[in-house]
């Protein structure tokens, strides 16, 4: 595993885009606490029904499970998962749907972890026989706001933390060809215990994250000056934004009795889109744009 050495924000050797994942066991659990905006079950009344307002989806998934599809932006595992479990409650009532999934020839066991189109989304389908019941389950996680999965090298991560992400899950079991009972729900995490921290939502873990408070705008500006070149995030969870105010920073602070005024970019400033350039996080064209933003924002006095 690959390791990342502590650097200052104005370093000017900048790691890779890509996070490296520290390793973890081989079951992973997602807990994922939420608010329900719909409900539905055949075990109770309507009014029960309408009553009900709040999920917990646990879900345990084996990290040995086969690779059947995987591009770019996805990732699709078969006989994945180990233990998937729902709670739907409130207004008095509850229920509690556990089935274990098996991995009988014919059963359906996938997860598919996918980041297309810049939305996050986890989905699981499950459809499987026990005990003379046929149990067709289906859950779909979408990103709300900020992404929540890693997908990289190895087993896809899910991120811990108290953010929003879109939850519909449905549950139904058939006697025969009859269906026997369902249960269906719509709404929204407010919490999810995953595989590892990010509470800066930069999607590097917090263990290996060099500027835990990163600045994520969509692009990197200079005062009123903005270049609208995208402020990538590197290995070490620091953004360009970042590593620009670094150096601002650093040139404000005083080295000795006299401060001289200063304008125009600094060495620092250069190194950090000359780095960026080199690592692939910036290409030539965006690297001048940078170096122009730069010289107007400060020929403005910023």
């Amino acid at each position: 595993m690959k390791k990342h050495a502590h650097r200052s924000l104005y370093a000017t050797a900048m790691a890779s885009f890509f996070l490296i994942p520290t390793t973890h066991a081989e079951v992973q659990s997602y807990v994922f606490n939420g608010t329900l905006t719909d409900f539905y079950s055949t075990f109770f009344s309507e009014a029960t029904n309408a009553g009900i307002d709040t999920f917990v989806l646990e879900v345990d998934v084996e990290t040995t499970a086969l690779l059947v599809y995987q591009d770019p932006t996805t990732k699709s595992y078969t006989n994945v998962v180990a233990r998937f479990e729902t709670t739907s409650s409130g207004g008095g009532g509850w229920i509690w749907t556990f089935p274990t999934p098996n991995f009988d020839e014919g059963s359906i066991n996938a997860v598919t972890y996918n980041k297309a189109g810049d939305m996050d989304s986890l989905t699981i389908e499950l459809d499987f026989m026990q005990s003379g019941y046929r149990y067709v389950e289906y859950v779909t996680i979408t990103q709300q706001a900020q992404p929540f999965l890693w997908l990289g090298e190895g087993f896809p991560l899910v991120l811990s933390g108290d953010y929003q992400a879109n939850v519909f899950y449905d549950l139904v079991a058939y006697d025969g060809e009859n269906l026997s009972w369902q249960v269906t729900g719509e709404g929204y995490t407010t919490s999810v215990v995953g595989t590892f921290s990010d509470s800066d939502f930069d999607g590097v873990e917090d263990a290996l994250d060099q500027c835990p408070n990163s600045n994520l705008d969509d692009t990197v500006s200079f005062g009123e000056f903005d270049s609208g070149v995208p402020n990538g995030v590197d290995a070490d969870g620091c953004s360009l934004m970042d590593y620009y105010a670094a150096c601002e920073a650093e040139q404000s602070e005083p080295t000795g009795f006299f401060q001289p005024t200063y304008s125009g970019t600094s060495y620092c400033e250069q190194q950090v889109g000359y780095q960026a350039y080199r690592d692939g996080l910036i290409d030539y064209t965006q690297l001048r744009t940078l170096r122009t933003t730069l010289y107007q924002y400060h020929r403005s006095g910023g």
